[in-house]
């Protein structure tokens, strides 16, 4: 019984993290630009995965949110800023698009398939989706749903996430963007996760 309750906890706090990175943006201070790794390095997730990011991303913020359940994060932009003050009253900087990267570690593959459900349900409370499929990334299958993003909260129009399950882990990878962003939000997603390595 105590399992079980640890689990549900750590259920819900997965789900929570998730719907603040749904949210819109975070207040992020400005040396994570400067201090962000060049576009030649590996950025490594956890013990999940290392992500060696096409030219297009630039990494902002990478986090073991809450390292002791096993939940990491990151996050990269494409383009340009704008200040933006968000729900909290808060000025942050507003970019054209946003990649947001959750990984978990879990005891077992199980698990880890009942995170990404969760997940996928939460993103389905929270987004119109237009299209659901199933595409391989470097040799891991994920499914891909494509929105629009419908909470007044979010400064992003649409995008586009990737869930999938490897060994004991769940990943989503959430890529949003503004109503004036031209990139092809998929082919950009999909670049991505080609360049994304597990270490398991």
């Amino acid at each position: 019984m105590h399992n079980k309750y640890q689990n549900q906890i750590k259920t819900v706090l997965l789900i929570s993290c998730l719907f603040l990175l749904i949210t819109g943006c975070s207040s992020t201070p400005k040396t994570a630009r400067e201090g962000a790794a060049r576009q030649d390095e590996y950025t490594t997730i956890g013990q999940i995965m290392t992500v060696h990011a096409p030219k297009e991303f630039t990494l902002l913020d990478n986090k073991d949110v809450l390292s002791a359940d096993g939940l990491y994060y990151a996050t990269w932009v494409i383009g340009n800023s704008i200040p933006y003050e968000n729900s909290d009253g808060d000025t942050v900087d507003l970019y054209d698009a946003q990649l947001y990267l959750l990984a978990s570690e879990t005891k077992d593959e199980k698990d880890a398939e009942k995170n990404r459900q969760a997940w996928l349900a939460s993103a389905e409370d929270n987004y119109s989706i237009h299209t659901t499929d199933t595409i391989t990334c470097n040799g891991q299958s994920y499914t891909v749903i494509s929105y629009d993003c419908v909470s007044e909260d979010s400064p992003y129009e649409h995008g586009v996430s990737a869930l999938g399950v490897h060994d004991n882990n769940a990943v989503c990878a959430e890529l949003t963007c503004t109503k004036d962003f031209e990139g092809d939000l998929t082919t950009l997603l999909t670049d991505f996760l080609d360049n994304c390595q597990y270490t398991q």
